[in-house]
């Protein structure tokens, strides 16, 4: 009989749960990447902007998944990996020197994955990632991989996460009521570049600009490594609720109207198409012009990408760089937002979608909304390659310095080593 593990992943958004179960077989003879054998998809009600506000209903929706997965599949899960974000979530770059490196006369790996993972959490935050940049060598800046060099004096560009303490506590005790325990908290953003994003775009410079239900979530690549992040408090929620609180219709009417009439093109409307709304006034409907609609899509959307544009400046690139953008999640599904951000950020555009090729059920795992667990299950199976044990929480560390050795791809996907904060360390950082 072949032997295999399970591996969960569930996106816990403002709007939706979105979780997943794959198989990963011990046996040689066995595909060498997980195998999706159920996904499960549920209405969420406790986030608002990405942050746990109401504990009970985040984990009745965990819940329901997990038990429509289970009952599917006939497995018990008892741990998944999860993913985060949320206002809460804080980024910078940060210079520091590293003390003791060279000691064997060259730099060696280990000097540099104990010097990166020294930081500490304070002031009511968890330490989530810290990514090295790039170093500097006796004032020679810029050096991506200083391992085998000399020098005298080092010091490292970090990109440094940190979220707060209060809000992990929350999505760890909404999983724990689920009957689950966290594997490890991944970033939804950098999961969904994982998903989404080529090795070539990674490599020339890449902006992923992931629109989830709550907030809009933005990370940048360059030299195959993360250089910036952000959260825009924004998404599809807000989208949903100009149109429900301008015409006072139900949620659920204005989210259907988006979803199958929403474009942000006017022109793309016919002048005498109407929608109905279901008003919040009991059994009455509204007739409303499907380019009012449009109308409140296109004022939102300009917004979000104004938002986006500023949050982009700090990156301090004009707009002739190479670098493209790639806008995935639930919003970007939204007909016309592609072009109309290529307009307003001044930069190719392109919808992301998964691009990974999985088995079973490859076909349904193909839409922006399902880019963040996809990656998260590639962040989960990539750190469980060459180790017996999948489940075994005291092996979860790397052993070997390297972070994602091969994805489910040949191609390896040269990321920082250090990128897998566990729950175990952040227990550990209480």
């Amino acid at each position: 009989m072949n032997k295999s593990k399970t591996i969960a992943a569930i996106d816990v958004g403002t709007t939706k749960v979105f979780s997943l179960i794959a198989e990963v077989f011990n046996d040689e003879s066995q595909p060498k990447t997980p195998r999706i054998i159920a996904t499960s998809i549920a209405p969420c009600n406790g986030l608002k902007r990405g942050n746990v506000e109401d504990i009970k209903l985040t984990s009745a929706a965990i819940k329901q998944t997990l038990q429509d997965l289970e009952s599917r599949t006939d497995k018990k899960i008892t741990s998944a990996y999860v993913g985060i974000t949320g206002s809460h979530v804080s980024y910078e770059n940060k210079r520091s020197p590293l003390k003791d490196v060279g000691s064997y006369g060259v730099i060696t790996p280990d000097e540099l994955k104990t010097n990166t993972t020294t930081a500490k959490s304070d002031n009511g935050r968890i330490l989530l990632h810290a990514m090295p940049i790039s170093y500097t060598l006796d004032g020679a800046d810029g050096i991506r991989n200083p391992i085998g060099m000399h020098s005298d004096a080092v010091s490292v560009d970090t990109h440094v996460i940190t979220a707060d303490r209060e809000f992990l506590d929350k999505l760890t005790e909404a999983c724990k009521g689920a009957g689950i325990n966290v594997d490890a908290f991944v970033m939804e953003p950098f999961a969904s570049a994982l998903s989404t994003l080529t090795e070539q775009e990674r490599e020339q410079g890449s902006i992923i600009i992931d629109i989830g239900g709550g907030t809009t979530d933005i990370i940048a690549f360059k030299d195959d490594r993360v250089i910036y992040t952000a959260v825009v408090p924004v998404g599809g929620f807000q989208f949903t609720n100009d149109i429900a609180y301008t015409y006072d219709s139900t949620y659920e009417s204005a989210e259907k109207a988006k979803m199958d009439h929403g474009h942000t093109e006017l022109t793309a409307i016919e002048i005498s198409e109407n929608i109905s709304l279901n008003s919040n006034e009991e059994c009455q409907i509204i007739e409303v012009p499907a380019r009012e609609i449009g109308r409140l899509l296109r004022e939102r959307s300009i917004e979000l990408a104004q938002m986006v544009q500023l949050k982009l400046e700090d990156l301090r690139i004009d707009n002739s760089s190479s670098m493209r953008v790639v806008v995935t999640g639930g919003g970007s599904k939204l007909p016309g937002i592609s072009h109309l951000f290529q307009r307003y950020l001044g930069r190719r555009v392109r919808l992301g979608k998964p691009s990974i090729t999985w088995h079973n059920e490859s076909e349904k795992l193909t839409d922006p909304s399902q880019s963040t667990a996809l990656g998260i299950l590639i962040w989960a199976y990539s750190n469980l390659q060459d180790r017996p044990e999948i489940n075994d929480k005291n092996k979860y560390a790397d052993k070997d310095g390297r972070f994602l050795q091969k994805l489910l791809s040949n191609k390896a996907f040269r990321l920082s080593p250090w990128i897998r904060p566990t729950a175990q360390q952040i227990n550990n950082q209480n």
